[in-house]
């Protein structure tokens, strides 16, 4: 077996084990509230029909695979977050793309860093964009290089199509496609100002279409060249251009794609987007200087802390590349310029105080990259000190390997799966429930599913849960506020009723099977709170004793935080839950439920 089939295989296997490392125990994390606000639209589109972009979710993309994915294995937190996870653990093999460019080591490490780095890990057991668009990026920005490279026409439309899903997934995509330019730039000018390697093999170092200057500018068929690329670089752009607009294109209502009123459809599509795009890259009320410093500084000690080793490799390798004089790779570089820009930009735009760390992902991805070169470093440095018999050296190289393999190890299972809502994890954003709360909502999707009689759940507080316009489904509750709860009510078919204490509304005679309950939280918002949660709710648990006081004894009381940290008026929770009735769902009901909500 040669080396090329070795390391393919070595790839595949570490392929595998993201792929594994992603799906187990997928659906045990109860849904954050984004995700759980991107699924009720994927349930939205599969009722009714009609779906348009809304900046708030970000791109359509995720409406798109919701909807199929929905009808064919119901709505579930597994089957919400599958085809992020899908993506993220079929990441790896892009290693393979830049084998003219790292050597087997490098290529094994790159897979390696993108499988198992830990926010990419979380994140991609996340139902959100963000590994989408970095992930989609990535690959457009590899076949990119094949193309360069001289691997065929049939890579730009490669890139052309993963580019359009990027931008489906998320708007920030044009960010990505600007950092690539501003890297170009920096080499470019690197190469004026100084005798340049060449990128991969064989092509001087120019802007634009330079590597091909040789091949289509020169020889007596160089016009025909020259055409034929031409209409590579236009069909390509056709192919993205035609995808972006089926993905952003609104569905149902009078605009939409498949009424036949391609004007009014394009009016609409280009609406939604002229507005999402202001919203999202207007900067004139984003961040000042003090709020950028604050992210700045989350950023970066969250990336120290959570993904410390590619970071640390990601700076070894891009100084190991600069000391290679005569051998530096245009590539590394490029990752490296485009890798640190994103460090210092993404804080700037973000819109989410404080800096979710989500954001991460846009940079660690193409800092992986100089993170496989420092991997390839240290190996090579390694083989030297053991060839030149030098053990202190050698014992010092594997000891690093092993702690940086070691943190990603540790960090990465207690990250994903030991405490992945736990107070303790930065990689919490404020808006995820305590996993306490997987408990009552199981408990409540086995009550919608057997429960004969109307209604099945009553929700009971002020008018930050309840919602007497019914505007939304479910009817009655606020539903903004109360997700995740939406998404789970709706995916079980529940039927919801609510009452205002805040108003003169009385309780029904009859409480349902389930009732939730908003509660006061017995100390200084919400961060204690989740270190001690039998303390959250005061007295007798709710906001009015009414309530306490009409519940049966036999309901099972559960006391939970909505909000890791705060930040909404529906923080603190009880629910009530009959055991008798949540009890008569079968164990195949049960087990389904312990996923996420079965759709009626």
């Amino acid at each position: 077996m040669n080396s090329g089939d070795r390391t393919r295989r070595v790839v595949l296997v570490v392929t595998a084990v993201a792929l594994v490392a992603r799906f187990v125990l997928l659906g045990s994390r109860v849904a954050h509230f984004d995700e759980a606000r991107v699924a009720w639209w994927g349930l939205e589109y599969l009722e009714t029909g009609a779906v348009s972009y809304r900046r708030a979710i970000h791109g359509p993309l995720m409406q798109h695979l919701h909807r199929p994915l929905f009808a064919a294995f119901g709505a579930s937190d597994f089957v919400m977050r599958a085809p992020v996870a899908l993506v993220g653990g079929l990441l790896p093999p892009v290693a393979l793309w830049f084998r003219r460019h790292l050597d087997d080591v490098e290529v094994v490490g790159l897979a390696s860093l993108l499988a198992l780095d830990p926010v990419l890990l979380y994140y991609s057991r996340f139902a959100r964009s963000t590994v989408f668009v970095a992930a989609f990026c990535f690959v457009a920005f590899a076949a990119l290089v094949r193309w360069y490279d001289g691997d065929g026409r049939a890579y730009l439309i490669v890139a052309a199509v993963f580019l359009a899903l990027g931008v489906g997934a998320k708007e920030n995509a044009v960010i990505y496609v600007l950092c690539w330019l501003g890297a170009a730039a920096l080499l470019v000018v690197g190469y004026r100002f100084r005798v340049a390697p060449p990128l991969g093999v064989g092509s001087p170092l120019l802007p634009a279409l330079g590597a091909y200057r040789d091949a289509y500018l020169q020889g007596p068929d160089a016009s025909r060249r020259l055409s034929r690329l031409g209409a590579g670089v236009l069909g390509s752009a056709v192919v993205g251009v035609f995808l972006f607009f089926l993905l952003y294109a609104p569905r149902g209502g009078e605009a939409g794609l498949w009424t036949g009123n391609l004007g009014a459809t394009l009016d609409a599509t280009w609406g939604d987007i002229s507005g999402g795009m202001n919203y999202w890259f207007d900067q004139s009320e984003k961040n000042d200087l003090e709020q950028y410093r604050s992210n700045l500084e989350r950023f970066v000690r969250i990336g120290i802390e959570y993904a410390g080793a590619l970071a640390a490799l990601s700076v070894v390798g891009f100084v190991a590349e600069l000391s290679r004089r005569g051998e530096t790779r245009r590539l590394v570089l490029g990752c490296s310029y485009w890798g640190f820009a994103s460090v210092v930009g993404y804080p700037l735009g973000s819109d989410i105080s404080p800096l979710p760390a989500w954001i991460l992902a846009n940079a660690l991805v193409p800092l992986a990259v100089p993170a496989a070169v420092g991997v390839g470093t240290l190996v090579d440095l390694g083989r030297e000190a053991l060839v030149d018999d030098d053990r202190i050296s050698a014992a010092i190289v594997a000891v690093l390997l092993a702690a940086a393999a070691g943190h990603v190890a540790v960090v990465g299972v207690s990250a994903a799966f030991v405490e992945p809502t736990g107070p303790d994890n930065e990689l919490v954003q404020f808006a995820q429930p305590q996993q306490e709360m997987r408990e009552p909502v199981d408990a409540t999707v086995a009550v919608a599913e057997r429960h004969e009689g109307d209604p099945d759940v009553l929700f009971y507080g002020t008018g930050d849960v309840t919602d007497a316009g019914g505007t939304r489904s479910p009817e009655r509750i606020a539903w903004i506020s109360t997700l995740p709860w939406a998404w789970y009510l709706d995916g079980a078919g529940a039927s919801v009723t609510a009452v205002d204490v805040s108003g003169d509304e009385p309780l029904p005679e009859d409480l349902p099977p389930v009732v939730v309950a908003e509660a006061d939280c017995a100390l200084e918002r919400a961060v204690d709170c989740r270190r001690a949660p039998e303390r959250l709710v005061v007295d007798d648990g709710d906001r009015s004793p009414r309530l306490a006081e009409r519940v049966p004894d036999d309901y099972r009381r559960y006391g939970v935080l909505h909000r890791s940290t705060g930040g909404n008026s529906f923080d603190g929770m009880v629910v009530y839950v009959d055991p008798a009735v949540a009890g008569q769902a079968s164990p195949a009901s049960a087990s389904r439920s312990q996923r996420g909500p079965a759709r009626r």
